[in-house]
């Protein structure tokens, strides 16, 4: 098998391909991962475990790709938003399984267009969400019946051990009271995660109370973004309501502080953030973008709001810059200002239905299930390329 993605350095997406890899079942799965890109800390990590990890030179990346599927003599390629290898898959009859990773709204006209034309290479389609699968299929030319969604998994045993560090964050740390109601926005700092949705509804909640917090943790992805979002939130008296400390690695300890988990984005795939709260037992508030109603349900583990665009399918890329970076106030900020204090009024209760959350965890998005489910598909796709083989001959 052979994976390919764009770069293997550092980032969310490199981080579940590598645990995909090491998770897949090396009796039965022989597996080469390639890049075009740079090879970098997840890329080490992958070679020390015994992956094979190659890098294209820049010069000359067809011909060494060529070379590679000569050598190890692949069944099947995966390739995770990049895809140099295409034409050659096509020219050996190698099948390909392209991942969804996201609602592809954020694609330019002509990533569109490429991506369309891209579906003749493609034998079948792993789609995050519903969403994700919906905006390929209408927006993107993706042949429906070449789509599976399967959902993205949590590393259950890895966050069972973070349970059990020490403390290293506390509410008096970051200047919050335990009598407050925190909520933890866990998400990089771009505005696309719905920022300045947050501050407006910051806005309505302050004629009412005072005690309902927001802890934005995250890295920044565009400086000018962040420092302009910053000087708005003192501008408005929110900078004590609205906190921006920035990154923390251990997202453990961000939740150990907090009440409830707030990410109310313009856009989603499948957030592995909102997997990692429902798994601590957080209560959730989330706009119905991505995956977030097929995880909330009739309100039993959190609050679904709006999104400020209706439908999906009717985003794309300028008008999801425009409701990032343009308004600071927004109709949904109103619903969502409601959510929150409907939590923060009822603690007790929604602290109950957070803790169901974390058994759904168990139930339905243990990662090494969901890699179980990657396997079968594999295992089909090559199946019926062989099928197809015998009746071409």
């Amino acid at each position: 098998m052979l994976i390919e993605l764009a770069s293997f350095d550092k980032g969310g997406l490199e981080k579940v391909v590598l645990d995909s890899a090491l998770a897949f079942d090396r009796a039965r799965f022989d597996v080469t991962i390639v890049t075009p890109g740079k090879v970098g800390h997840l890329g080490s990590v992958a070679r020390e475990a015994g992956l094979r990890v190659i890098g294209l030179p820049a010069n000359n990346a067809i011909d060494v790709y060529r070379k590679t599927l000569n050598d190890f003599y692949i069944d099947v390629s995966m390739s995770h938003f990049s895809n140099v290898g295409y034409s050659l898959f096509a020219e050996r009859q190698i099948p390909n399984i392209t991942f969804i990773h996201n609602v592809y709204a954020f694609f330019s006209t002509e990533q569109a267009r490429s991506f369309a034309e891209n579906d003749r290479f493609v034998d079948r389609y792993v789609s995050v969400s519903q969403n994700a699968t919906c905006y390929a299929v209408q927006n993107l030319g993706v042949t429906a019946s070449k789509v599976i969604t399967v959902p993205n998994g949590l590393i259950i045993s890895e966050h069972e051990a973070r349970e059990q560090k020490p403390v290293k964050l506390t509410r008096a740390e970051l200047g919050l009271a335990e009598t407050d109601y925190v909520f933890a926005n866990i998400a990089s700092y771009n505005l696309h995660k719905g920022h300045y949705v947050m501050a407006d509804a910051m806005k309505h909640l302050l004629k009412q109370r005072d005690d309902i917090k927001i802890l934005c943790v995250g890295n920044v992805v565009y400086p000018p973004h962040v420092e302009a979002l910053k000087l708005y939130l003192v501008e408005h008296g929110l900078e004590k309501h609205m906190l921006m400390p920035g990154y923390f690695s251990d997202v453990e300890d961000v939740h150990r502080v907090a009440d409830a988990f707030l990410l109310p984005s313009f856009i989603e795939g499948w957030s592995i953030a909102m997997n990692e709260a429902m798994f601590y037992g957080k209560p959730m508030i989330l706009t119905n973008t991505g995956a977030s109603a097929e995880v909330i349900e009739g309100n039993d583990i959190g609050i679904l709001i709006p999104n400020e665009y209706g439908d999906t399918t009717e985003l794309n890329s300028v008008l999801l810059d425009e409701l990032a970076y343009s308004p600071r106030e927004y109709g949904v900020a109103s619903k969502l200002a409601q959510a929150m204090n409907e939590m923060a009024s009822n603690r007790e209760t929604w602290q109950s239905k957070g803790a169901a959350g974390r058994a759904k965890i168990y139930e339905r998005f243990n990662f090494s299930a969901i890699v179980r489910q990657y396997e079968q598909i594999i295992e089909d796709v090559v199946r019926m390329g062989r099928t197809a083989d015998r009746k071409g001959k």
